[in-house]
């Protein structure tokens, strides 16, 4: 569960954190003051097909302490929508107990042509 796993509604653990640090290093999620999506971050979540519903009281973007890596991962809005659309598009799936899940050659493909992470990152 370490490498990839659920956090209530979010990815964490190595996947959660490779992800956050991919957005952040793209330009797409700001952490200096707290975590926020960037306006090119929204074009990015609306350009691969990841709705981010906003009418609830739920914050778009916040950080969320990651128990195994001792870091921020995403959550709010933006995380649960991500983790929503990796389980429902195949990028990622769920693997032994509820909370754990893995990535898929399917989702590596996506991940590398969207936040350019190679594959043994995700691992």
């Amino acid at each position: 569960m370490a490498r990839g796993r659920t956090c209530y509604d979010h990815l964490a653990g190595r996947l959660g954190i490779t992800l956050t640090d991919a957005l952040t290093h793209h330009g797409l999620l700001r952490q200096d003051t707290g975590f926020a999506l960037t306006d090119a971050g929204l074009a990015w979540f609306a350009t691969a097909g990841i709705a981010l519903d906003r009418t609830g009281r739920r914050p778009l973007a916040r950080a969320c302490l990651d128990w195994t890596e001792r870091r921020p991962h995403l959550a709010g809005v933006a995380g649960a929508a991500l983790c929503r659309h990796a389980l429902t598009a195949g990028w990622c799936v769920r693997i032994g107990s509820e909370r754990a899940v893995k990535v898929t050659p399917k989702g590596e493909r996506a991940f590398a042509d969207l936040l350019g992470i190679e594959p043994p990152s995700l691992r």
